[in-house]
């Protein structure tokens, strides 16, 4: 499918802004992927493109895909014919991403306004821009402005955690093509891994004061930690060679955070 160029693009292009497109993969998520996508077609420049990519969803979400993709010329939709985890649906996602920059927000998160400009006005000499992020509860409360990652060390921050969201981040597309993507053997701590892999490839990460986005909790389907599992994963990861003589650090899987080991599926 071709997509024409918008106007949002064509201001960001004249504001001296990357062009970027959102992928947002989704499993059962027809009551929030409509509040995800209109987060982000807001946005000031608007994406380039948003890319659906439905993971072999048993509700709704395919139909809500297909109508989004019907009322909104620069989003398209792209349903896979079965369920096979977020990294196969960022992977798949990522194919179709033509623009210099990309984001990768989760179905059930959104971006606030202002997100876009802030971390696009960011991307000059580096590869990863990471916002932080707020909270956000069913009762509607948000908590403050949060990022796992001081600004300092990439490395040695993903050393102790995953430090960085896909869903409150912007990556340069050839750094995440590079990466080889994200890894399908990773139930979870698949953002992390992925990171890990970004950084040690030599991509340059900077961080903005700026929260970009509202990570939704509660819901008991969204993201469900195990922690037996994130636990082996987390150990995974580590075991990176970029990581393996950086000073050893303690990490609790205790408490579910996103910036931590968590199952999208």
């Amino acid at each position: 499918m071709q997509v024409m160029p918008t106007r949002d693009t064509a201001r960001a292009c004249d504001a001296g802004l990357p062009t970027y497109d959102v992928v947002i993969p989704c499993f059962n998520r027809a009551e929030s992927v409509s509040r995800a996508v209109e987060s982000v077609l807001s946005q000031r420049p608007a994406p380039a493109r948003v890319i659906l990519v439905d993971d072999g969803s048993s509700d709704d979400t395919a139909v809500v895909a297909r109508a989004l993709e019907r009322r909104h010329g620069s989003v398209v939709s792209l349903l896979l014919p079965r369920n096979a985890g977020a990294s196969a649906a960022r992977n798949a996602g990522l194919g179709l991403v033509r623009s210099e920059w990309v984001a990768f927000l989760d179905s059930d998160d959104a971006w606030l306004p202002g997100a876009a400009p802030a971390l696009l006005a960011a991307t000059a000499g580096c590869d990863v821009v990471v916002g932080h992020f707020r909270r956000a509860w069913a009762g509607g409360e948000e908590g403050i402005a949060e990022c796992g990652w001081s600004g300092t060390d990439i490395l040695s921050a993903l050393a102790l955690t995953g430090a960085v969201g896909p869903s409150w981040s912007i990556i340069r597309r050839s750094s995440a093509v590079a990466s080889g993507g994200f890894d399908p053997s990773f139930h979870n701590c698949n953002d992390w891994d992925f990171y890990v892999r970004v950084a040690a490839a030599g991509a340059r990460f900077r961080r903005i004061d700026d929260a970009v986005a509202l990570y939704h909790v509660a819901a008991s389907d969204r993201l469900s930690l195990d922690e037996a599992t994130g636990a082996a994963n987390a150990a995974r990861v580590r075991a990176h060679p970029s990581l393996r003589d950086l000073p050893p650090k303690r990490a609790s899987f205790a408490v579910p955070a996103p910036a931590e080991c968590l199952s999208l599926d």
